[in-house]
């Protein structure tokens, strides 16, 4: 809080004297006006900050937009990289596997709860393991594909009304409306500390013992014929890494009664003391990710007026993860021998092998005609077809054994427990271990789009002046499926022998010797003999598998009106939805393959207004209102269902599910200075209705009383915050060598938020959302060298959120708060040939932390993250 504090404070001070010389240079600059005045090429974090300054200005709602330079940006391979340097915008990473996946947040609310477009066609991800959610993985689309990302905060009747958070558009290239650009990049990167916790050795795959890493990226955008009405931008991008790391994790954590007993999950009968972990285990991946793709897009202007285009696109990532465990668990004996110290007997031990090869794709196509209808009236029409595909071969196998006289003593006088082994020998002696279990899973999930749109815009937008008029119309087809299958062999008990094998490394934080199991090995000499376990293999077949087709009708009408000094756009979208979902039927806990068909629908008039206030030439006040949904994911409605007669349970997805609404209202305060200076304040309040959480309620079905649990529209939830922003491309006063040559940019967003959600039959209130962070900060400083070079520093912090949402409060747990610290250099070193050296978390932060809060609170888990090197050479023409 200390350092948000100084931040704040600091960057207010920067701000205003800012404004001051950018108004006397202004003055300067204006008395020179008849003078030659040499040209002036823009490039870097100056252009970004200027662009960013003026798409905010010439904005009707509250935007913030990330633009890209012509040769790429700071440390900022993906869009789901560079994003979370604007306001109020972070990135969370996938919760499946340790994925490379990454989704993009919008004011803390989920990244389900949010919506992004490219070119404003809508796109779906099938990631995270196909799980039939809305969030979409930024992490496979290269920053070079788009010109301007913009995240808008406040929503006009024209945007999809399916985001709480905040709507991301994709913005592509235009060869017709941009500078013509071309370069090629290759680029060389280097993981420090690579193979400092674990070794490669026990990797399968593509995986590359080595810390080195590189690709090469390139765009060409040319205009071209007798009047340039013709217009051809390719971009493509090709790039490998590989990387390690290690997850410590407790995993989960105990109360224990007086008699020494694991506790009641609602502590009815626990002895008031330390709890304690409930395993501990080093968990050691390897991975080598490969990324390639690329885009083309073909212009035609026939007429002055009339813009045609063309775009296609694809993107696909390979994965090979190898992960190593060792699990020490199942305790008994309690021992305290003080208030944070306590020792227990080991009741079992296991090591653990998974080989995933995740493949993950994105493609699509859009045609778009943009005709202009005399001096204010403009047509545009939009037809896209987007699909994403995703792929995992999940390979792994278990070995077990129970110590006699084993114990580990755990101290947890810190945050990070720390532990003692006795007899650790026995845990490591591989004549002890025998097969556990078994299985091989695939996963195979596909999501496809197509979409059209129409809008119509008369005296419609930022430079109009009196009354305006839009309309609109949108019509999406969205198709999901997820097809998974697990083999599972039944366990011979065999001995362990050459499959085991103790590595030369002493896991991170673990500090004892290691048993891994080597899959080659028990690939060719074990699996071979393995009989089927056919009952729990035909159930698998079916289990996890979903259909579900959704239809979304959209039609919008806006009033605008504007004078110099004011302006306002009211307006009305309609939007309705119908689904047809397929889910697996179980009956007596077993699937044969049949699927129970629900067909739903729901629709909503949802109104939206916005309005300016021009107070002088550089200050503005902007105030809004808007009702938006948050729509439910394919797989809460799609679930499969089992019926369980015996015990008389159902489990089943809800097709009865309504999306969320909040109603959000907005307000901010923009100053603008120097022709690309800005200082803005925004406030904004979310009330969420109709939350969706896993309930459980009773049925009476053919006279007998169900148990049924099922996602519901059960809660709600409130919402507000503050956001600050400051961007100058040259902070004043400074002496010497560094005058107007200095540019800096920070921003800050603080969020409270309430929810009350139902676990079960039993009500949990929590001071925040999930996944939604108290604090979103970014600082970010630039020096500008001779050659249009530039020195650059940036720093994003996000503080604690969490993450996953118990039954219990204290059984939530909460990503802690984590920076990191980057850093780039970027010459001409001739006329064509551009370097550029980066250097990503500096600090070497972890990649995440999570942990239990009160009472006595814990980490859960840890990872490392190790620091990172790229060096781009860049040929620009």
């Amino acid at each position: 809080m200390l350092f948000v504090s100084r931040f704040l404070v600091t960057v207010s001070a920067l701000a205003l004297a800012s404004a001051a010389h950018a108004q006397t240079f202004a003055d300067d600059a204006s008395s020179e006006a008849g003078g030659a005045v040499e040209e002036l090429v823009v490039t870097g974090s100056t252009l970004r900050s200027q662009e960013a300054v003026r798409n905010r200005r010439e904005s009707v709602a509250v935007v913030d937009t990330l633009t890209q330079d012509d040769t790429g940006d700071l440390a900022d391979e993906t869009l789901a990289e560079a994003l979370i340097r604007v306001p109020g915008v972070s990135s969370m990473q996938t919760l499946y596997g340790e994925q490379e996946a990454a989704y993009v947040s919008v004011r803390g609310i989920s990244p389900d709860l949010n919506f992004t477009s490219f070119d404003g066609m809508a796109m779906f991800s099938s990631a995270n393991d196909g799980d039939g959610l809305r969030r979409v993985d930024l992490n496979l689309i290269p920053t070079q594909i788009s010109r301007t990302t913009e995240v808008f905060k406040t929503f006009t009747p024209d945007l999809d009304v399916g985001a709480i958070g905040g709507v991301t558009n994709i913005i592509p290239r235009s060869a017709l409306n941009d500078p013509d650009t071309t370069y090629l990049d290759v680029f060389g990167t280097y993981q420090s500390g690579k193979g400092k916790y674990v070794p490669g050795t026990n990797s399968l795959g593509d995986y590359n013992d080595t810390p080195w890493g590189g690709g090469v990226k390139g765009l060409l955008a040319r205009s071209f014929g007798d009047r340039q009405q013709f217009g051809v931008v390719l971009s493509g991008v090709y790039r490998q890494k590989t990387f390690d790391y290690t997850k410590r994790n407790a995993n989960g954590r105990v109360f224990y009664t007086p008699a020494g007993t694991p506790g009641n999950a609602d502590l009815s009968n626990w002895d008031g003391q330390q709890p304690l972990p409930s395993l501990i285990r080093p968990m050691d991946y390897t991975h080598f990710t490969k990324t390639y793709g690329g885009s083309a897009q073909f212009e035609y202007e026939p007429m002055p007026g009339l813009q045609l285009s063309v775009l296609g696109y694809g993107y696909r990532q390979q994965e090979d993860q190898t992960f190593n465990q060792f699990q020490v668990q199942n305790y008994s004996n309690l021992q305290r021998l003080s208030p944070e110290v306590a020792r227990l007997k080991i009741g079992n031990t296991t090591s653990g092998y998974d080989y995933d090869r995740f493949e993950n794709e994105t493609g699509g196509a859009i045609f778009k005609a943009v005709a202009d209808l005399g001096d204010k009236g403009s047509l545009e029409f939009r037809a896209g077809w987007n699909i994403n595909r995703f792929h995992d071969t999940d390979l792994g196998a278990y070995y077990a054994f129970t110590p006699p006289n084993s114990f580990i003593t755990f101290d947890m006088s810190g945050l990070s427990d720390q532990i003692t082994i006795e007899n650790n020998d026995a845990l490591i002696n591989i004549a002890n271990y025998r097969l556990s279990t078994a299985s091989d899973l695939y996963v195979d999930a596909e999501m496809t789009s197509k979409e059209a749109k129409l809008d119509y815009k008369w005296n419609y937008g930022g430079e109009a002046r009196g009354f305006g008029f839009a309309a609109g119309a949108d019509l999406r087809q969205v198709e999901t499926e997820r097809d998974s299958r697990t083999i599972t062999y039944v366990s011979n008990s065999s001995p362990m022998g050459a499959v085991g094998f103790v590595p030369d490394i002493s896991s991170w934080m673990y500090e004892y010797p290691v048993v891994w199991v080597n899959y080659d090995r028990f690939a060719q000499s074990v699996k071979p003999g393995l009989a089927i376990n056919q009952t729990s293999t035909n159930n698998a077949a079916w289990s996890a598998d979903y259909r579900y087709e959704e239809t979304v009708l959209a039609g919008y009408a806006a009033l605008s009106y504007a004078t110099d000094t004011f302006s306002a756009v009211a307006g009305l979208r309609y939007d309705k939805v119908d689904f047809t979902a397929q889910s697996p039927l179980a009956t007596a806990g077993r699937y044969d393959g049949t699927f129970a068909q629900r067909d739903g629908e729901y629709d909503h008039l949802l109104p939206s207004f916005i309005a300016t206030q021009r107070l002088s030439d550089n200050l503005r006040i902007k105030a809004g209102y808007s009702r938006t949904l948050g729509r439910p994911a394919f797989g809460d409605i799609a679930r499969a269902e089992n019926v369980n007669t015996q015990n008389l349970t159902i489990s089943r997805g809800n097709p009865d599910l309504k999306p969320r609404r909040s109603d959000n209202f907005d307000l901010a305060a923009e100053y603008y200075f120097g022709g690309s200076g800005l200082v803005s304040i925004s406030g904004f309040y979310k009330k969420i209705k109709d939350d969706i959480f896993t309930q459980t309620t009773q049925q009476t079905i053919n006279g007998a009383t169900y148990d049924v649990s099922q996602p519901m529209n059960a809660s709600q939830s409130t919402m507000k915050g503050i956001e600050f922003q400051v961007v100058t491309d040259a902070v004043p006063y400074l002496p010497g060598f560094l005058e107007d040559k200095v540019g800096f940019s920070a921003n800050a967003t603080r969020m409270w938020a309430e929810m009350d959600y139902a676990s079960g039959k039993t009500w949990v209130h929590l001071d925040a959302l999930q996944y939604q962070a108290d604090w979103l900060v970014n600082v970010s400083t630039f020096y500008r060298l001779p050659r249009n070079g530039e020195i650059r520093l940036a720093y994003n912090w996000k503080s604690r959120s969490p993450i996953s949402l118990g039954a219990y409060p204290w059984t939530t747990y909460w990503l802690e708060e984590r920076g990191q610290l980057d850093a780039a250099v970027r010459y001409t070193l001739a006329d064509n040939l551009i370097a550029k050296f980066q250097v990503n978390n500096i600090l070497e932060d972890p990649e995440q932390q999570g942990y239990y809060g009160v009472p006595y609170e814990m980490r859960r888990y840890e990872l490392t993250r190790n620091r990172s090197f790229q060096l781009d050479l860049i040929y620009k023409y």
